[in-house]
């Protein structure tokens, strides 16, 4: 029944929602927003029921509410996402709601029954990803920040749960801007670096921030290389400076003079040691050069290195890319871990849905965001965060065991 809200506006009474702040505030610590995001998203998804939305119903029904919830969340600008999500309706229609708490419930103003909203079933993405979980073939890590704690080690919660995926059949491949032995050094300690397991000198994987991309059978694919005159400004501006530079080649890096900035990347962050090139002239007119890397103090990096660098490369070919505070990268341009994943994913015949992707830098925004479950660490920068279809723990606190056990096994 409709009636005059006073002003000439038409209102309708549709029913009634009740929120349990307490369940909400649960769900939104575990969502890592805040109640006020929570609630909101929570009142959307009530009110199209009230207007006869029903997900429950189909694939259509399903795809036609998750983009009422998308159409209503982005017209107020509130943050978060819809309850459910498009890709969910892709799956099976069947319910996830096998909780027993209730976050909402609404009430028609008909004589209907009210219906009960459980919260597992709100725990976006986890309706999407509980749906999704048995398209997840390939799992998709980055290292620093990700796999890699704050120690540069891996954890041992991190170890079981990437050998229980590979135990039922689910592929995993690096996706870092590490190189391939660096990658390999790593994993060998825990017992993830081989035939069949996470890397290997003839398994697939995504190094050097997608310029070094090894098929199923370890074959290095077509590939970008940086231009020669960029390449020779690193170099010249590196001894100049006397700012520590490694210039990658794949599996091998070089350098003009060793620093002890140099023998940390070796020491602690598995990249091969870099080999001291006799000139400038050797370098330059040797095999062509994947990237180079900077590598100093994260104040010189922001304040000197990234303004001139940036207009530096203009027009040249290449642009720069950031993993770590520490270091500053010099890449061709339109190369990152998503085109690096893109091309793999043709040569394992894999659509982007098959992937659940795992990062926290912003060399993972690609990745995570066109993924089919892209998850963020706790750590994750915001735009990775923003992007993701989940946040889980950080990568000192179980993250990746988070991710697998929830969405993969």
């Amino acid at each position: 029944m409709e009636r005059d809200s006073g002003d000439g506006c038409p209102v309708r009474m549709l029913g009634d929602l009740v929120l349990s702040l307490d369940t909400a505030a649960r769900q939104a610590r575990e969502r890592r927003h805040s109640l006020q995001d929570e609630c909101r998203v929570l009142l959307v998804h009530g009110i199209l029921h009230l207007l006869g939305f029903d997900h429950e119903i189909g694939a259509e029904e399903s795809i036609a509410m998750a983009e009422a919830e998308r159409y209503i969340l982005n017209s107020l600008q509130w943050e978060g996402q819809g309850l459910i999500e498009m890709a969910s309706a892709l799956e099976d229609s069947e319910s996830s709601m096998d909780s027993g708490s209730e976050a909402i419930v609404w009430s028609e103003s008909s004589s209907m029954a009210s219906t009960s909203y459980d919260p597992d079933h709100a725990e976006l993405p986890g309706a999407k990803a509980r749906r999704a979980v048995s398209q997840i073939k390939l799992i998709c890590i980055d290292m620093d920040g990700t796999l890699l704690d704050s120690n540069s080690k891996i954890l041992p919660s991190s170890v079981s749960a990437l050998k229980a995926a590979l135990d039922a059949d689910v592929m995993v491949c690096l996706a870092t801007g590490k190189a391939r032995p660096a990658a390999i050094s790593a994993l060998q300690s825990v017992g993830l670096a081989g035939k069949g397991l996470v890397v290997s000198t003839d398994g697939p994987g995504i190094f050097l921030q997608g310029l070094a991309v090894h098929g199923k059978d370890g074959r290095l694919l077509p590939g970008k290389n940086l231009p020669p005159s960029v390449v020779e400004q690193g170099f010249r501006f590196s001894t100049e400076q006397r700012i520590p530079l490694a210039g990658f080649l794949g599996d091998t890096c070089v350098t003009l003079f060793l620093t002890d900035e140099l023998e940390e990347l070796h020491q602690r962050y598995y990249e091969p040691l870099a080999r001291i090139a006799g000139s400038l002239d050797e370098i330059v007119q040797g095999p062509p050069m994947k990237k180079l890397l900077f590598m100093t103090d994260p104040a010189v990096i922001d304040t000197q290195l990234k303004p001139l660098w940036q207009d530096m490369l203009d027009g040249q070919g290449a642009e720069l890319m950031q993993a770590v505070p520490n270091m500053l990268e010099v890449v061709p341009s339109g190369v990152n871990k998503q085109v690096g994943l893109d091309l793999l994913l043709e040569d394992l015949q894999l659509p982007r849905e098959a992937v659940m992707a795992i990062g926290d830098g912003g060399n993972d925004l690609h990745i995570v965001s066109h993924a089919g479950i892209g998850v963020a660490m706790g750590n994750a920068v915001p735009e990775v965060k923003a992007a993701a279809t989940v946040i889980v723990s950080t990568n000192n606190e179980d993250g990746v065991a988070e991710a697998i056990e929830r969405f993969v096994l």
